[in-house]
């Protein structure tokens, strides 16, 4: 479909969409999906001590899982109200949330050592904007991790308030390799490596619930064999300085 969508009222959505939607109890296999992106993420991108991270769409706040003993200080930010709550509340990791617009991101420039984005991109109108902050506020040498569906079909229902046609799940978007690299290249960023993750059909057969105690490194083995051989990733995991 040609024609570009959006949303009337972002903020609202988003503010309804956490109301609806439990993003703390994602079903069995959801949570290993979840699980391993984060894993892969800090696999390719190892934490130092006591950087400063924030997480744009922090979702459930599963990302503190990968914390460690780095102690990183961590701001989830996320429209929702009551799911940043529930992050401070469920954590006995400090964190510090932030109720915000990515558009609009209110700390000053040059703050942060990494930016956690995970499966967001999809979901902006203007995602070029929100890059474009995440450059702001990320300093000279600090990291972007961020991943997005791959090679997503989005579909469409007919909404039953306005009749029009709207993208399931919200995504906005859909992205390969060349056309995530070419997004960020243009909004100020220099990838490091990107790269394919957590494969459709072990995810399909269970496997990965199964496999839900295999150590990471054993893991990702086992999913690049899958990605070699059937190019059906979930996502694309990328990691990038500012250029």
């Amino acid at each position: 479909m040609k024609e570009k969508y959006s949303y009337s009222d972002h903020i609202r959505h988003y503010q309804l969409d956490g109301e609806f939607y439990d993003f703390f109890e994602p079903d069995k296999f959801m949570l290993q999906e979840i699980r391993r992106r984060y894993q892969e993420f800090f696999y390719l991108a190892p934490l130092k001590n006591h950087e400063k991270i924030l997480e744009i769409g922090s979702g459930g706040g599963f990302v503190v899982e990968n914390f460690g003993k780095k102690k990183p200080f961590y701001i989830p930010l996320d429209i929702p109200v009551q799911n940043l709550r529930k992050i401070r509340n469920r954590n006995s990791y400090p964190v510090s949330p932030c109720c915000g617009d990515a558009y609009k991101l209110p700390f000053r420039s040059a703050t942060f050592e990494r930016v956690v984005m995970a499966e967001v991109l999809e979901h902006l109108a203007e995602p070029e904007k929100v890059l474009q902050e995440l450059r702001r506020i990320l300093k000279p040498d600090g990291l972007l991790m961020l991943s997005v569906p791959y090679k997503e079909k989005i579909s469409y229902q007919i909404c039953i308030h306005c009749n029009k046609p709207t993208p399931t799940h919200s995504h906005l978007h859909s992205f390969d390799k060349n056309s995530l690299s070419k997004l960020v290249v243009h909004n100020g960023f220099k990838p490091v490596s990107i790269s394919k993750s957590c494969n459709k059909v072990p995810n399909r057969l269970h496997l990965n619930y199964l496999l839900r105690n295999l150590p990471f490194i054993l893991w990702k083995t086992i999913d690049r064999i899958f990605n070699f051989f059937i190019d059906k990733p979930i996502s694309l995991i990328l990691i990038a300085r500012p250029a």
